[in-house]
């Protein structure tokens, strides 16, 4: 009989137990509330569906593991494994220092929350998209993981302290910080796909439109201010310095090496993107740099920056956004859907200045964007073609020292049948331009211009 009364030293037990095999495993157990065999019965009955019910699950989860397996090569690779499993596979280029500890931190905070939400996932496989679509909606809903446990533990403990119900107000993500946090878990499963017998990306979820925090351009009038200061501040002054002449990024100016400079020319790549650089010193540039030459041997063009940036990035922005406010110029302002301030003018504002200016003064597109390094859309690399080294140098000189002296006039515009001619003209043999300006020197009396064009 599968279900009885166990004996012991005060006679039978009160309530029935249960014994059976289902797949090879004993179950057994006590049947809760079960003083009759008939009750007892009916009790077991449903214990053995349930264990019949997850022995099948068992088995089909097993069954689609080993196909999963044969179909790509691959085998359980444990969550707590596949970052460092990833960061080994060669890709095309190695990921900075920076993006480095981004990506350690990014998948860090997904597999925190795997391990509290669901620890009975330990294998990346059994990573299911219901799992993915709760994670990105936390990360859209209310932050991170770990920045939302940890707000949650110091309110508990504000509570303990107070005796008061703190309230939690989750401060959220950019959608930008968001899809950079989705890209990159989605990343590790893509190149683990193989490794880990993935057969589809949980990941592959739709990404939030690129509504990317927008830096303002500083003014005209702004400029000046900040120009008319900038030797109050030896440390804010080079960074303005360089970054409106060249258009570099916050990284890229604090690393900008004396290597880098070669022959009046910035030659460098992006830190950000790996774009080569090809960049001619302005003179208020070249002024500087002349100026600063190092009285001691160090390989950075700013020791200070470099030292700083490599240390806490964030310490070289709080400085140039506390030069700012002294002067009266806002850094920040209020997003929609964000319950916290998000940056409008900083070192990077210096990029969309350059832009701004650059199209002021009609420089083509494909010269700012290869100054700027622009690489990602297609299209802009058929521009870059056309942007050498004698179009860019003659285009830049143009820009005026904006942080010092007057801007100059802006060019006149350009009248397309004027240039169209000339084109033209230079394609000609010279014995067919002597025969057109006979022409036109004989028709200027008719034309009513007295004095002949030499």
């Amino acid at each position: 009989m599968s279900v009885f009364k166990r004996k012991s030293k005060y006679g039978e037990t009160k309530e029935y137990h249960y014994k059976f095999m289902q797949g090879g495993e004993w179950f057994y157990g006590v049947c809760e509330g079960c003083t009759t065999e008939r009750a007892a019965l009916a009790y077991e009955k449903k214990i053995k569906e349930t264990a019949k019910t997850a022995s099948e699950q068992k088995s089909v989860k097993a069954l689609i593991d080993n196909f999963a397996d044969q179909l790509t090569g691959g085998s359980a690779v444990p969550l707590a494994d596949a970052l460092d499993l990833y960061l080994k596979k060669p890709k095309k280029r190695m990921p900075g220092e920076k993006q480095l500890a981004q990506k350690i931190s990014y998948w860090g905070d997904f597999a925190a929350w795997m391990a509290k939400v669901h620890p009975e996932i330990v294998n990346l496989r059994d990573v299911r998209r219901p799992h993915a679509e709760e994670y990105i909606s936390l990360l859209r809903t209310s932050g991170s993981f770990l920045y939302v446990e940890a707000q949650r533990q110091k309110a508990e403990e504000a509570k303990k302290a107070t005796g008061k119900a703190v309230e939690f107000v989750p401060q959220g993500l950019s959608p930008a910080t968001i899809n950079v946090r989705h890209k990159t878990v989605k990343a590790v499963f893509a190149w683990l796909a193989a490794d880990a017998g993935i057969i589809e990306n949980p990941f592959d979820i739709q990404f939030l439109d690129n509504q990317y925090e927008s830096r303002e351009a500083f003014t005209p009038e702004e400029l000046k201010l900040i120009g008319a200061n900038l030797n109050n501040d030896p440390f804010i002054k080079p960074i303005f310095v360089i970054g409106i002449c060249t258009g570099l990024s916050e990284g890229d100016i604090c690393n900008l090496r004396w290597e880098d400079i070669r022959n009046g020319w910035i030659v460098r790549k992006r830190r950000k993107t790996g774009a080569a650089l090809d960049i001619p010193i302005l003179p208020p540039l070249a002024a500087f740099l002349e100026e600063h030459r190092p009285t001691e041997v160090s390989e950075f063009v700013l020791p200070e920056h470099a030292a700083m940036y490599a240390s806490n990035p964030t310490g070289v922005t709080y400085r140039v956004k506390q030069f700012l406010e002294r002067l009266g110029i806002k850094t920040s302002r209020k997003a929609e859907g964000r319950s916290r301030s998000v940056s409008s003018k900083d070192v990077h504002s210096l990029r969309h200045t350059f832009a701004y200016l650059a199209g002021e003064y009609r420089i083509p597109l494909p010269i700012v964007q290869s100054v700027l390094g622009h690489m990602s859309p297609e299209m802009t690399k058929h521009y870059q073609a056309h942007a050498d080294r004698e179009a860019k140098e003659k285009y830049l000189i143009q820009l005026p020292d904006f942080l010092n002296a007057a801007p100059q006039q802006l060019p006149p515009p350009v009248e397309p049948e004027r240039q169209e001619l000339n084109e033209l003209l230079a394609r000609l043999p010279l014995s067919e331009i002597r025969k057109i300006l006979a022409q036109v020197r004989s028709a200027l009396p008719i034309l009513g211009m007295d004095k002949p064009v030499e």
